[in-house]
C-alpha cells in the first residue's frame, strides 16, 4: 500500500497551492475553502470556534484531545490561544484567515500549526466524512502536482484507503520534529577552526 499517512502529510505540508510567497495571502478560492471549513467547526453557528466546539470536532474527527497538557491546559484551549488575537477565549473567521495565512507562508517553523493541521486535514476530507480516501487523496495531488506525481504514489496501488486525523495528525507531527540532515562535508568551513597559541 504506497498511500500512506506519512506521505499525505508530507504532501499536505509541501503543496502550498499556488506557492507560497511570504506576506502573499490566500486566493479567493481558499478563502471559500476556509469559510467551508470554519462552518463545519462552527456548530453553534454564531461566528466564533470555542472549546466545546473545537473539542467536538475533534471527536468527531476519532481524535481525542489531550486534556491537560505540559502547560496545565487542554490541547483545545492550547489550539485556540495560539491563534486567538484579541484574546476572548474563541477564534472569529478574521482569526482563523490570518491563522493559515501565517501558518502556510511560515520559512520558520515558529508559527503554531496545530489549527492549521486540522484545517488542512478538512481541506483533505471533501466530503466530510471525518476521513481522507484514495480518491480525495488522488484528486489532491492531481490537482497540485500533476499526473507524474499522481502516477508515482498510486503505482502500486489498487486498494481504497482510509486515513483519519490521528494518523494525518501523528505523521504531520512527526515530520515536523525531523532534523535537517547535514553531512560533515557541508559543515566544512562553517565551523571556527582553533587555533593554538
Amino acid at each position: 500500500d504506497t498511500m500512506s499517512a506519512e506521505l499525505l502529510a508530507e504532501l499536505a505540508q509541501d503543496s502550498k497551492q499556488p506557492p507560497a510567497q511570504p506576506g502573499i495571502n490566500a486566493s479567493a478560492q481558499d478563502h471559500k475553502i476556509l469559510q467551508r471549513i470554519f462552518d463545519r467547526i462552527d456548530s453553534k453557528h454564531d461566528n466564533k470556534i470555542d472549546k466545546e466546539e473545537l473539542e467536538q470536532t475533534l471527536i468527531a474527527l476519532g481524535y481525542e484531545p489531550v486534556k491537560i497538557n505540559q502547560y496545565g491546559i487542554s490541547e483545545v484551549e492550547q489550539m485556540i490561544w495560539e491563534v486567538d488575537e484579541d484574546c476572548d477565549g474563541c477564534v472569529s473567521l478574521a482569526e482563523f484567515q490570518l491563522m493559515f495565512d501565517r501558518a502556510r507562508n511560515d520559512r520558520t517553523g515558529h508559527e503554531p500549526k496545530k489549527l492549521f493541521n486540522l484545517c488542512q486535514y478538512m481541506c483533505l476530507d471533501r466530503d466530510g466524512d471525518g476521513s481522507i480516501t484514495s480518491e480525495e487523496c488522488m484528486e489532491m495531488i492531481m490537482h497540485r502536482f500533476g499526473r507524474p506525481k499522481l502516477d508515482e504514489v498510486f503505482r502500486n496501488d489498487a486498494g481504497e484507503r482510509e486515513i483519519s486525523l490521528s494518523d494525518f495528525l501523528m505523521q504531520v507531527n512527526k515530520n515536523m520534529l525531523k532534523p535537517e540532515k547535514k553531512s560533515i562535508d557541508s559543515l566544512k568551513g562553517k565551523m571556527p577552526s582553533i587555533k593554538k597559541k
